[in-house]
């Protein structure tokens, strides 16, 4: 049974991915945002800590509550890294799954015109692909998310 395939639903089709494309496109225009606020925070805390060192060296010691700050500071450095992480991790997996949206794109237009009836099956795999890295990025994301009351308590912790 051979069915003939319009230009107009040719091009349906190849366009459908483009809908996941625009959902991790607006997933991954929060997550850069996120990102960008994280390694802001990681500098002005690394600034900080600088200035507590060059304390240290002229005066050798610290005053109770700026030994405390510098602790926090230590904690908070180290918690925001891991989150660093996460959403670095995040951002590249919704990059791989919009990759592969693409290369489903171009693979279903591909297989209109190829007879193979196994090469047909590459546009649904690599979408499926796609997905998979979309749940792999909203995972890391979640992660990211749950770390980030852990930096707060850190800080409300230490303020005590």
């Amino acid at each position: 049974m051979e069915t003939t395939v319009t230009a107009i639903q040719a091009i349906q089709a190849i366009l459908a991915p483009a809908v996941g494309i625009s959902a991790v496109g607006l997933l991954l225009l929060g997550l850069n945002n996120r990102y960008s606020l994280i390694i802001s925070r990681i500098r002005l805390l690394n600034e900080e800590k600088r200035k507590f060192a060059h304390r240290l060296v002229e005066k050798s010691e610290l005053t109770f509550t700026e030994n405390t700050r510098f602790m926090s500071i230590r904690q908070q450095s180290e918690e925001l890294f891991q989150r660093s992480r996460l959403v670095r991790n995040a951002i590249l997996s919704l990059q791989t799954s919009i990759g592969l949206f693409v290369l489903t794109s171009v693979m279903i237009g591909t297989s209109l015109f190829v007879a193979k009836e196994a090469f047909r099956l590459v546009p649904l795999i690599l979408f499926m692909l796609g997905m998979i890295a979309v749940f792999v990025g909203i995972v890391f994301a979640a992660s990211e998310v749950y770390r980030a009351y852990h930096v707060v308590l850190l800080e409300m912790r230490a303020e005590e």
